[in-house]
């Protein structure tokens, strides 16, 4: 399902023209849509606006991925293995 969706979101990407930005300038990007959902949380609690600001940085995230060829679908998986081996925060098993 995952992979559907990056595929979908880069395929409008391109179409924009939104696949000339360098990495860095990407990541930029998504600091920016970062900003956007704290200000939706900036009265303590969170707008019914926060969601979609949360989808905005997936969704730069994931076409970044898909424009440098990081299988980003693969690596969250070994990630969550990754953290589920290596427990809490002290590195305690829970």
């Amino acid at each position: 399902m995952l992979a559907g969706m990056i595929e979908r979101h880069y395929v409008w990407l391109i179409k924009m023209g939104y696949t000339t930005a360098t990495p860095l300038e990407s990541l930029a990007l998504i600091t920016s849509e970062i900003g956007e959902a704290a200000n939706e949380c900036r009265h303590g609690t969170p707008t019914p606006q926060f969601g979609e600001e949360l989808a905005d940085i997936v969704l730069r995230t994931l076409g970044l991925a898909r424009r440098l060829g990081i299988d980003i679908e693969s690596l969250m998986l070994a990630k969550i293995e990754k953290n589920e081996a290596s427990g809490d925060n002290r590195g305690r098993l829970i």
